[in-house]
């Protein structure tokens, strides 16, 4: 910093000298004429820019709006598919009620939505009604509503809704999720409106196609006007949201949005607050008849800058964004600008000098400005950077500077990512001292558990086939364990795969079959979608171990009646094998720590944590990826992509891989 001051003061001097006797000579006839054509077009220019920043202002308001309401949407899909409701909605139809299972299950579903709507503050609330509109099951506000209601068949229930708009809308809406007007709600028999909300109700149909009922979601409105509000930012102006409807006269011309909320929804409070009514009808008609974004002058010098937006598919209506400021607010920072100039020609000699200042400083800025950047980035900002872009000497300094950091910066990262593949080596180091002693321990018992069997069978002859099977099944799931743990001891001893063709599809068979027992004790069903025949080349025992070290993780995440579903077909040279369960899925830190060896998410005592840890390892020697992510809609998706032909450069891929530590640990 005192090396900056100290070369702008001595430049400085040399030049004030100077430039105060050419100024003062010059500056007189300059400023006049720039007197008499400055001031208006730098008032055309601050208008176009003011527009164009308010007009973006508007697209973002648009864009936060629709992507707001595309996840809202989103929120309702994604609950219109989760198995309690699915479970509720197959017994509560009139033409499929089942009363031995209509109240534990609405019972389980009022549960459900309670905990949901605990975890997403903005719902309001979530019901569910059959197809003739009778609310089924309803929680608000954290709170269930109870079912006082009771219909021809038994069936408890909160209300009958049918002759609701919204829900008339969401029938004929088919399998779109169908978005009710912006309005406030209100209970039948109450007087007081609720507060803003948009509702979003979404078909649930069986697997033929029939209609179960609709899921209706109600989202408090809060968010919309946040969207507006942080949309102006500190602008000085009023932004209003607006509703244009031609189909219903009532909804035209309403405010959504108004910074005094008494305003709002004018054709359900009775009040003659509208938007056409406070512009006047010529800007409202200018608006109507403009283009779908634009700006209206009046002559009082109102401003109205205005976009239009369509949040609905099924109708007419468009919500009109406005921002409303006035031309001399716009112009306030030239609005003075001609009686300065006339004040500069009177102390043109002062400003002559101070101009001279001035400009000496400025020649002088660039050493101080590239000494305070130095010094900031010895003080610890990394970002510092000489930003300028002269060709003189100042200027090669600071891009030799700007250099020098870059490359500091780039040894700083790179020294960080040895230092993690470094610990990643250290912690997969440990398998390979582990695998040969557990291995080596478990051989042993388990050799003397397959000689049992094969003694026992013998000893049984065919009296009893059943336990001739079970015990057929047992040394098959024995000789599964050995082929594991020699292909951990082979793994440990960087053993290569033995490749041979085989085919995926039947390899991935045999090993849902495997895990059939496992499957039915958890309650779960199986669901494969294999592109049949799908050969590759590679070890089929290392690739089992594999799949099946991927599908118990599945079998152990998911809830009883869930569905796991296996996926498996041909992308360009490779072949992808998609597991996916419905489980509690992913949170951001177990998803960076699941192949870290050890890691692992069951109780103690049941997981040892090597099962992916090896399955990395293994699917890297065959030159693929493995990778564990979110699924949508709930629950966790592996992913394992593998060549179908022998990577010849499958060995090389692991170089510099952590699995190497593992390779010298053993």
């Amino acid at each position: 910093m005192g090396f900056g001051r100290a070369c702008a003061s001595i430049v400085g001097m040399e030049l004030r000298r100077k430039l105060f006797l050419v100024l003062a000579g010059m500056a007189t006839v300059p400023l006049l004429v720039l007197l008499f054509g400055v001031v208006d077009r730098a008032e055309r220019a601050l208008e176009a820019r003011v527009e164009a920043e308010l007009q973006e202002t508007l697209k973002k308001m648009e864009r936060e709006l629709r992507s707001l309401m595309d996840t809202q949407k989103a929120l309702a899909r994604g609950l219109a598919q989760v198995p309690v409701l699915e479970a509720f909605a197959a017994v509560a139809p009139p033409d499929r009620y089942r009363p031995e299972a209509y109240e534990a299950r609405a019972e389980a579903l009022e549960s459900f939505f309670l905990n949901y709507q605990t975890t997403v503050p903005s719902i309001q609330a979530i019901r569910f009604t059959d197809p003739t509109g009778k609310t089924l099951v309803k929680v608000k506000e954290g709170h269930e509503v109870p079912r006082l209601h009771v219909d021809a068949l038994g069936r408890r229930y909160v209300e009958d809704i049918s002759y609701k708009p919204f829900f008339q809308r969401a029938l004929a809406s088919g399998d779109e999720v169908s978005v009710s007007n912006f309005e406030r709600g209100k209970v039948a028999g109450e007087v007081e409106f609720c507060p803003a909300m948009v509702r979003y109700s979404v078909p649930v149909r069986d697997g033929e196609g029939g209609l179960l009922g609709l899921l209706v979601v109600n989202m408090w409105g809060r968010r919309v006007d946040d969207v507006v509000v942080a949309a102006l930012g500190g602008y000085p102006g009023q932004v209003y949201l607006v509703e244009m409807n031609d189909q219903d006269p009532a909804r035209d011309g309403i405010y959504l949005y108004h910074r005094d909320a008494d305003k709002r929804f004018a054709n359900q409070l009775g009040t003659p607050y509208r938007f056409p009514v406070d512009v006047g009808p010529e800007v409202w008609d200018r608006i109507r008849a403009g283009a779908d974004a634009g700006t209206v002058v009046t002559d009082d010098g109102r401003m109205y800058f205005y976009r239009r937006y369509e949040p609905y598919r099924d109708r007419l209506s468009q919500w009109l964004l406005v921002i409303e400021t006035d031309r001399a607010t716009v112009l306030a920072p030239v609005a003075g600008l001609r009686s300065w100039i006339w004040g500069l020609m009177a102390v043109v000699l002062l400003l002559s000098l101070i101009v001279a200042r001035v400009a000496a400083a400025r020649l002088a800025r660039p050493v101080h400005e590239l000494a305070e950047i130095i010094t900031r980035y010895e003080k610890g900002d990394k970002t510092a950077r000489y930003r300028e872009r002269s060709r003189d000497e100042i200027g090669t300094a600071g891009r030799a500077f700007n250099k020098l950091a870059d490359s500091l910066e780039r040894a700083e990262r790179e020294r960080a990512e040895a230092e993690r593949a470094a610990r990643r080596a250290e912690r997969l180091a440990a398998i390979g001292e582990m695998a040969a002693g557990i291995g080596h321990e478990i051989n042993n018992p388990l050799m003397n558990i397959m000689s049992l069997a094969k003694l026992i069978e013998a000893s049984v002859g065919d009296a009893d086939p059943e336990v001739k099977e079970d015990l057929a099944l047992l040394q098959a799931e024995g000789r599964r364990c050995a082929r594991i743990v020699q292909g951990i001891l082979n793994f440990a001893r960087e053993s290569e795969p033995v490749y041979r063709r085989f085919d995926l599809a039947g390899l991935l068979d045999e090993s849902v079959d495997l895990l059939h027992h496992r499957l039915e004790a958890a309650g779960l069903a199986v669901r494969t979608e294999l592109e049949r025949p799908l050969e590759m080349e590679g070890d089929p025992n290392q690739i089992q171990q594999v799949l099946v070290n991927v599908l118990l993780n599945a079998i152990h995440a998911s809830p009883e009646g869930a569905t796991v579903t296996v996926r498996a077909r041909r992308e360009g040279g490779d072949a992808v094998v998609e597991v996916l369960d419905r489980g509690h899925g992913l949170d951001p830190g177990t998803r960076d720590k699941v192949f870290d060896p050890f890691f692992t998410t069951k109780p103690v005592g049941q997981g040892t944590g090597l099962g992916l840890s090896v399955s990395y390892g293994i699917v890297k020697q065959h030159g693929g990826e493995i990778d564990l992510r979110e699924r949508a809609g709930g629950g966790a998706r592996a992913v394992i992509r593998l060549p179908l032909r022998r990577a010849a450069v499958a060995a090389d891929a692991l170089q510099g891989e952590p699995v190497e530590a593992l390779r010298r640990a053993v």
